[in-house]
C-alpha cells in the first residue's frame, strides 16, 4: 500500500549528483536519510571559490509537480483568451483581419510558452554570505550544483544598452541601471525586479506597494553576486 511504499522510498540509498566548486564532483551513492551536507561531505567539501549563495539545487518530485501546475496556468490562459475572443463582435473586414492577427499573435505565444520546461529548482533560503546550505533531507535524483562568485551584474528587459556589467563592491541596482542607459520610453519602470543568485526575487512593487514609477528605495538596494536587474 502507500505507507508501505512510502516506507520502503524512505529506506532506500539516495543517488545524487554534486558539481560545480567542490572538491571531487560527481555522482554519488548515499545512505538513506542523508542530507546536503552529506552530499557534499562525500565529495569532498567546497572549494575556496565557491559561491554557495548561489547553490542551484533541482529535485526530480519538485520539476513534475512544477510542470504540472504550469500546464494548468497555461490551460487556463487558453481558455480565457479564448472566451475573451468569442465575445468580441467583429462588424467589418478591417477588424476581422485585426483579430486574425491577434489569434495569430497568441498562438506562437502560447507555444513558445509550452517550449519553456521547469527545471525543479528548489530555492535554498541562507544569508548572501552564507557557507553552509539549509539542512534539507535528500531524494533520489537530487542535483546539487555550487558555482564560482560571479563577477558580473545583468541589465535585461526595456533599457538602451541592455548586458551584462562588472560587478563593483559598494554599487547599487541604480548605478548598474544607470550604466545600461537607463529605462526606454515604453518601459514600465513601476514593475522592475532584481532575480538573485539564489533564486529569490526583489520587486520594486514589493518597496512600493502597487504604484508606478521607480522607488528609491529598491534603487538602493546593494547589488550581489550574480544579480539580473
Amino acid at each position: 500500500n502507500a505507507v508501505t511504499l512510502a516506507t520502503s522510498q524512505q529506506r532506500q540509498n539516495k543517488r545524487v549528483r554534486v558539481e560545480g566548486e567542490v572538491l571531487r564532483p560527481g555522482d554519488y551513492l548515499l545512505p538513506a536519510q542523508s542530507s546536503i551536507a552529506d552530499a557534499l561531505a562525500a565529495a569532498g567539501g567546497l572549494t575556496p571559490a565557491a559561491f554557495v549563495f548561489g547553490t542551484d539545487f533541482t529535485r526530480e518530485s519538485v520539476r513534475m509537480s512544477q510542470q504540472e501546475n504550469y500546464e494548468r496556468a497555461l490551460r487556463n490562459l487558453e481558455t480565457e483568451i479564448a472566451l475573451a475572443t468569442s465575445t468580441q463582435r467583429i462588424t467589418s473586414a478591417d477588424e476581422a483581419a485585426a483579430q486574425a492577427g491577434r489569434s495569430a499573435a497568441t498562438a506562437r505565444l502560447i507555444e513558445r510558452l509550452r517550449a519553456i520546461k521547469p527545471t525543479g529548482r528548489v530555492v535554498l533560503q541562507m544569508p548572501p554570505d552564507g557557507r553552509e546550505l539549509p539542512k534539507l533531507m535528500l531524494e533520489d535524483g537530487d542535483r546539487l550544483l555550487v558555482p564560482s562568485v560571479p563577477s558580473s551584474v545583468g541589465v535585461f528587459g526595456s533599457v538602451f544598452n541592455a548586458g551584462s556589467y562588472l560587478r563593483e563592491d559598494g554599487r547599487s541596482l541604480a548605478d548598474y541601471l544607470r550604466l545600461a542607459g537607463g529605462p526606454t520610453r515604453g518601459a514600465d519602470a513601476g514593475s522592475t525586479f532584481v532575480l538573485r543568485a539564489n533564486g529569490t526575487v526583489v520587486s520594486n512593487l514589493q518597496e512600493s506597494g502597487w504604484g508606478s514609477g521607480m522607488r528609491s528605495s529598491f534603487e538602493r538596494l546593494p547589488t550581489l553576486p550574480g544579480d539580473t536587474l
